[in-house]
């Protein structure tokens, strides 16, 4: 009998599906954790012979690997359970943001194997030096995961601006003073020979998702992500998905027009949000030294400003019910014109989240139409400020948890 290959588009059509496949039994075991063959069938309505197949070639693929045995209510033989390997896949998240550089390692698990932050005045250096510095930093979180056994599969960075995601490129940055930089471009030709992929997106659009994937918006389906730094940002999820919009420009949350006259923002507009919600009006609002985020991080000025408030020092907390008021109104409009679930607050809004929730609340109770039912809880993030750098990780991640055999791409 004479063999006949099989067509090319059906050899295709099988490839996808066991690709599909593999991801479905990956994601039960990084999402539900260890699990023996069976339960894994059982949950995934794959046959016991497929699964153990599947489970073969995770295992080739260094994605899973096996553990003890399985405890069991019933009587009958245990099986081994399957669990996501320690010495894995890895992702690597970065940030550029106007008073830090920032990058995380995470693995499939969730677990972050190296994390740097280092605090600096990124306005006041070209983005050459930015980026010559972010490549430093990325090298050396790779030295360092890979000395551990780990594989890097991706590396993500979260920029604050508006980000041409297809082709990596920072198209402006306001409080960064930055235009049309091929951030992913210049980033690769610096980091040499590594073949490793590159992407990025908006910090807030990325901290949206993290929150969304294991943060402050688990199991929601529409949410409003506040982000506060120097700037504000924001990021939107619809469906369960980050709406981009028709550009790719959507969440520009910070640069919603609270005050049609009002003071001139960075961007080149008058009366952004920005200039009455973002950290150096707040912390002038204060009475502290708006200069301390150049050269420190946000973090001291803040946790400074939080100290106060705990003592319950007036000029604080008037700053603080201030912005609260300010963040209410913008985000007023944003209630009624897509009416999420809720509303998270990321980046410094989230640790002083206690003072501005009242005031935002006031202001939503006022503004949102439908009653009191119409309007959405407000949340403090639970990843705080690492939450760009969790998502652009998970990004490169979730590349993976979709079709596993990119880890040999």
């Amino acid at each position: 009998m004479t063999w006949t290959p099989k067509p090319a588009i059906e050899l295709s059509s099988q490839r996808a599906v066991r690709r599909h496949n593999l991801g479905v039994v990956l994601r039960q075991v990084v999402e539900r954790g260890p699990r023996s063959r069976a339960t894994i069938a059982l949950d995934t309505g794959l046959n016991k012979t497929t699964v153990s197949s599947l489970v073969s070639e995770l295992m080739d693929l260094g994605l899973l690997v096996e553990r003890g045995a399985e405890a069991r209510a019933t009587a009958g033989r245990p099986g081994l359970v399957v669990d996501v390997a320690r010495e894995g896949a890895v992702a690597l998240g970065l940030e550029i943001n106007v008073d830090y550089l920032g990058v995380q390692a995470t693995d499939l698990a969730g677990g972050s194997r190296y994390k740097a932050i280092e605090a600096a005045d990124n306005r006041r250096r070209g983005s050459d030096v930015v980026l010559d510095r972010l490549a430093d930093l990325a090298t050396e979180a790779l030295r360092e995961v890979r000395a551990q056994g780990l594989r890097p599969i991706g590396a993500t960075v979260a920029l604050p601006g508006l980000v041409d995601v297809t082709r990596g490129e920072l198209l402006a940055a306001p409080n960064l003073h930055w235009t049309d930089v091929p951030v992913v471009e210049l980033l690769r030709e610096r980091m040499g020979a590594d073949p490793l992929p590159l992407g990025a997106d908006n910090e807030a659009n990325l901290a949206a998702l993290a929150e969304l994937w294991e943060g402050a918006a688990v199991g929601l389906s529409d949410f409003m992500y506040a982000s506060g730094q120097v700037g504000v940002g924001g990021g939107i999820v619809l469906g369960g998905e980050l709406f981009r919009g028709y550009r790719g420009f959507g969440g520009e949350f910070g640069h919603t027009t609270v005050e049609a006259d009002g003071l001139p923002c960075a961007c080149g507009s008058h009366g952004c949000l920005e200039t009455r919600g973002g950290l150096e009006p707040l912390l002038a609002a204060a009475g502290l030294d708006s200069e301390q985020i150049t050269t420190t991080g946000s973090g001291k000025p803040v946790a400074e400003l939080v100290k106060r408030a705990e003592a319950g020092e007036e000029t604080a907390l008037a700053a603080l019910a201030d912005c609260g008021r300010w963040l209410g109104v913008a985000l007023g409009s944003v209630v009624n014109l897509l009416s999420p679930q809720a509303i998270v607050l990321g980046g410094y809004f989230a640790p002083i989240s206690q003072w501005l929730k009242p005031p935002i609340e006031r202001e939503l109770s006022e503004r949102v139409l439908g009653g009191a039912a119409a309007v959405p809880p407000v949340l403090p993030s639970s990843l705080g400020p690492e939450a760009a750098v969790r998502g652009a990780a998970a990004t490169q991640l979730r590349r993976v948890l979709a079709d596993p055999t990119l880890v040999n791409a």
